[in-house]
């Protein structure tokens, strides 16, 4: 607790003090969500505040849903749904400006404001604070080895998003889909930055399947069943392959996969399906492939350009 400080003479109200700092702490992740704060009186002591002044800086952020209280448990912190983007631009506009003003009043030069925002900047960056990104897909499976790719290669949390969901996410500050898909993300996160991206199968998964003949049985394990149409549709696209295709989804059918495994000549498997299957292997008898949907070189490396560092 010994990050919030008021200043009992300064312009601004001392509650206010205290409610925009313990909104911060709660944002920067200093308070998890279900943490108790300290009681009323306790947090009153360390400040040298009335009761009273803290009570209503709580109560004030239970209004806005940022805490909740119940009698003998004190305040705790709760998990929200954040304001809209736009919503948020405005009243940080609001903020800025305000504090451009009293920035110039104190007589600091365009330079000095623009040195004092990159230098706080940088300090908010280091407190924890996240942009929020998000990628998109119809395909759960699909979706979230997207984001894990590009989570690895912005080095920073990207998290998976069903397409079906994306209305519960208009606070999100980047999003990535499949191409196909990035007209109605835009409709849709109006306030995002939303960019789209290509997918391809592994070059060894395309040529071995490429090379096998149309007598021959291609067997496909998938976590989920909806993820089996796009990769069976994408595998005879970019091979030409004329066979037969069997899949299997590991969620419906875990119980019938040695029988599956042996009527095939190859076998493919998602890396969420893997686990659950490699039982019923014998890599001497039977010819496995992990399959992965990549996302190309090229469109991480835009992506990588327009999210900033």
């Amino acid at each position: 607790m010994s990050k919030l400080q008021v200043d009992p003479d300064g312009n601004v109200p001392v509650r206010e003090q205290l409610v925009t700092q313990l909104r911060y702490l709660i944002a920067s992740g200093h308070f998890n969500v279900n943490e108790t704060l300290p009681s009323t009186r306790t947090l009153g002591d360390q400040l040298n505040l009335s009761f009273h002044t803290v009570r209503k800086a709580y109560q004030e952020l239970e209004d806005e849903g940022l805490l909740s209280s119940q009698v003998g448990s004190g305040y705790t912190v709760e998990e929200r749904t954040p304001l809209a983007k736009s919503e948020r631009m405005e009243r940080g506009a609001k903020v800025v400006n305000d504090t451009l003003q009293q920035l110039v009043g104190l007589g600091l030069s365009d330079a000095e404001i623009e040195s004092l925002f990159q230098e706080q900047a940088t300090l908010l960056d280091h407190a924890g604070l996240e942009r929020k990104l998000i990628a998109v897909g119809p395909h759960d499976e699909i979706n979230r080895l997207c984001a894990q790719q590009l989570s690895s290669a912005l080095q920073k949390t990207v998290l998976p998003v069903p397409l079906s969901q994306i209305g519960r996410h208009e606070d999100a500050d980047f999003a990535f889909c499949p191409y196909p898909y990035l007209t109605e993300v835009l409709q849709t996160l109006s306030q995002t930055d939303t960019m789209g991206f290509t997918t391809h199968l592994p070059a060894d998964v395309l040529e071995r399947v490429a090379r096998l003949r149309n007598h021959e049985t291609l067997g496909l394990v998938t976590r989920y069943r909806d993820t089996i149409p796009p990769l069976s549709e994408d595998l005879r696209t970019g091979t030409a392959y004329g066979g037969q295709v069997i899949a299997a989804s590991i969620d419906e059918e875990a119980d019938h996969l040695q029988g599956f495994v042996e009527k095939t000549d190859l076998l493919l498997a998602t890396p969420a399906s893997e686990r659950r299957l490699r039982p019923y292997l014998d890599e001497s008898i039977h010819e496995f492939k992990e399959l992965r949907v990549l996302v190309s070189r090229d469109s991480i490396d835009t992506i990588a350009d327009a999210v900033p560092a």
